[in-house]
C-alpha cells in the first residue's frame, strides 16, 4: 500500500482548498498546522485499514496465515498456507460411500483429479481428509502468495 503517496495527496487537498478559503495569512497559518496534524492520522489510518484487509482476507482463506509486514515503511499483507498435506494409505481404505452430486461436479472433480494424475477417488479422499483435519478453521477457498497494494 503506498501509504505517502495518499497521505500527500489529502494533505495535498486540504492545503489548497485552505488556500482557495482566505488570503489571510492567520487562516494559512492554522491550515498549516492542520496538514501537519493530518499526516501522522492519515498514516495511522493506512495501516489500520491493511490491518482490517489482513482480518478480511483471513477470514476468507482459513488455511492460510496473513502477516501484514513493513517493507520500506509501507505495509504489505503476505499469505502464508497453514496446511499440512494430507496423505492417506491405500491399506485404510476400506469403507464405502455412496455420494449423488450434479453431473458437472462430476465432471469438475474428473478434470481436478486428472490434472493432478490422481483418480477420482483418490483426489475426493483428499480433499475430504483435509477439509476434515481443517474443519475446525472454515470451510472457504484457500489461496497461497503475496498480496502488495
Amino acid at each position: 500500500m503506498d501509504i505517502e503517496g495518499l497521505a500527500t495527496q489529502v494533505t495535498g487537498v486540504v492545503a489548497g482548498q485552505l488556500a482557495l478559503a482566505s488570503d489571510d495569512p492567520t487562516v494559512a497559518a492554522a491550515g498549516d498546522v492542520i496538514v501537519a496534524a493530518l499526516d501522522p492520522a492519515l498514516r495511522q489510518m493506512g495501516m489500520s485499514l491493511a490491518e482490517q484487509a489482513a482480518i478480511e482476507i483471513g477470514a476468507q482463506l482459513p488455511d492460510h496465515t496473513i502477516d501484514v509486514v513493513l517493507r520500506e515503511g509501507q505495509p504489505n499483507l503476505v499469505v502464508r498456507s497453514t496446511t499440512e498435506a494430507v496423505t492417506i494409505s491405500p491399506d485404510d481404505l476400506g469403507a464405502r460411500i455412496t455420494v449423488r452430486l450434479p453431473e458437472e461436479l462430476k465432471g469438475d472433480l474428473e478434470a481436478a483429479a486428472s490434472d493432478l494424475g490422481d483418480s477420482v477417488n483418490t483426489f475426493v479422499v483428499q480433499a475430504l481428509a483435509g477439509k476434515a483435519k481443517a474443519r475446525g478453521t472454515s470451510n472457504r477457498a484457500t489461496f497461497e502468495g503475496t498480496i502488495e497494494t
